[in-house]
């Protein structure tokens, strides 16, 4: 039986979601982030690594992905390094070897609100990922969540 994917585009950033906090965000163990600021696999470049290590955000890495619980993910965002195109995964379990969705989910490839990446919804399942997010120029974000989705909708304008 195939799960209803809820999908759309906010006028919003990673950031502004993050820090909406508990009351909008899932109950999630990990916080993946395979693209900082339009650089993908963040966890490689020295100077992300540095940033992190001044700001006392730790982290885990997994392939150039960044991994963090659910306390790091609040400081990571309250020190500024959500800067803009960014894309964030929050996972119900942590996963040490997490294997991050294949393709791109910022609003520079794709529409939310028109469609959204091939293999996304099997690939959410199967990762147990509650909440899939890419920004740009607005947010595309990607849930399996009804109720979540209603929220962000609540909380955010939907962009045109």
């Amino acid at each position: 039986m195939s799960q209803r994917l809820h999908h759309g585009r906010l006028i919003a950033s990673v950031s502004d979601v993050v820090d909406a906090g508990i009351d909008l965000l899932p109950d999630f163990q990990l916080a993946a982030i395979p693209l900082l600021d339009g650089a993908e696999r963040p966890a490689e470049w020295p100077t992300v690594r540095r940033r992190l290590q001044a700001e006392g955000v730790r982290s885990a890495q997994h392939r150039g992905v960044l991994l963090l619980e659910p306390g790091e993910l609040d400081r990571f965002s309250a020190v500024g390094l959500f800067a803009g195109n960014d894309e964030l995964l929050l996972c119900a379990e942590w996963n040490d070897e997490f294997e991050s969705f294949p393709g791109r989910l910022g609003t520079e490839t794709l529409d939310f609100n028109e469609g959204t990446p091939l293999g996304l919804e099997e690939w959410m399942l199967d990762t147990g990922c509650l909440l899939a997010m890419g920004g740009g120029d607005g947010l595309n974000f990607a849930t399996l969540d009804h109720g979540l989705a209603d929220r962000l909708r609540a909380r955010f304008t939907r962009a045109k």
